[in-house]
């Protein structure tokens, strides 16, 4: 299976156990895989290191963190401009899951992203959404 993750989930789950427990449930699972790009990767680098982020996590958990998603995700470029968003800064989501042939793509921006499920056939869902329908496939 593979799908797309927003950023957003990515730093929420840096500073919140709750939601990090949630996110590496679907990291530890082999039939998953995660595309991402460069450029997210970086921006959660980014926001890990600001100094308000302190509080929450040491420098070394971000780095230990960043090197765990670098060795699970899957980079790749997007080969395709999408404009459907209406916020310009969340079509590199819709890029990267339609170029990567994405299933999913998790994201908690009920104002942008959400409510444009489905998408070109791929579900936008929550993390917990997304968690849910996988623990219900389990069943059947």
């Amino acid at each position: 299976m593979n799908i797309v993750i927003d950023t957003n989930d990515f730093k929420s789950a840096l500073i919140g156990k709750k939601h990090r427990d949630k996110l590496f449930s679907v990291l530890a699972n082999p039939e998953i895989r995660i595309y991402a790009d460069k450029t997210l990767l970086e921006e959660i680098r980014e926001v890990g290191y600001r100094e308000k982020f302190r509080k929450y996590v040491s420098l070394s958990h971000v780095d230990e963190y960043i090197e765990v998603l670098e060795y699970r995700l899957t980079f790749i470029n997007s080969d395709i401009q999408i404009f459907d968003s209406i916020d310009p800064d969340d079509n590199y989501l819709l890029e990267l899951a339609v170029s990567s042939g994405s299933e999913y793509l998790i994201t908690g921006d009920k104002k942008h992203l959400l409510n444009l499920t489905p998408f070109r056939g791929i579900r936008i869902v929550r993390l917990q959404e997304f968690l849910d329908t996988q623990d219900a496939e389990k069943i059947t």
